[in-house]
């Protein structure tokens, strides 16, 4: 009885075992929180790169004449706004990036109908996890923003 009562006692190696039974549990919380944390990153950066568009496109003076010469497209400026904005990553090259008008007339402030809006949005936007280790239904693959910004 002693010695079935001394091998049950021994404790030798069972840190070993218990690490290696935890590091795989602690290898999907690390890449899990890394894959999470980088969509967090593109989806941040992303909105504020959209917001960022739609502010250069109402900052511009769209009132000018196309035919004169300091005219600047708003819709122009603001895709280029949106990719330098979205400096993660060089592949948004403008061609996911809408920019339309929205409202009509020239009249007062006061009239809330005649308010022209600047919508700037990137619809479906895929970016590529850090890792790939969570499969696509815990985090989607593609990012989408939109902004909207009112002017007179």
């Amino acid at each position: 009885m002693k010695i079935f009562k001394a091998r049950f006692l021994n404790n030798r190696g069972t840190a070993a075992v218990e690490f290696a039974i935890l590091l795989p549990i602690w290898f999907m919380i690390f890449f899990g929180l890394l894959d999470y944390s980088w969509y967090l990153t593109n989806v941040m950066i992303m909105e504020n790169a959209v917001s960022s568009g739609a502010r250069a496109g109402v900052k511009v003076k769209y009132w000018l004449d196309s035919d004169d010469e300091e005219y600047e497209d708003p819709e122009q400026i603001a895709i280029n706004a949106v990719n330098q904005g979205f400096w993660l990553d060089d592949s948004l090259d403008g061609s996911g990036v809408e920019v339309s008008f929205k409202g009509a007339g020239n009249s007062s402030l006061d009239d809330y109908e005649s308010c022209k809006y600047l919508e700037v949005r990137v619809v479906d936007y895929e970016y590529t996890p850090l890792t790939g280790y969570l499969p696509e239904g815990m985090i989607p693959r593609t990012i989408s923003a939109v902004s909207l910004m009112a002017f007179p």
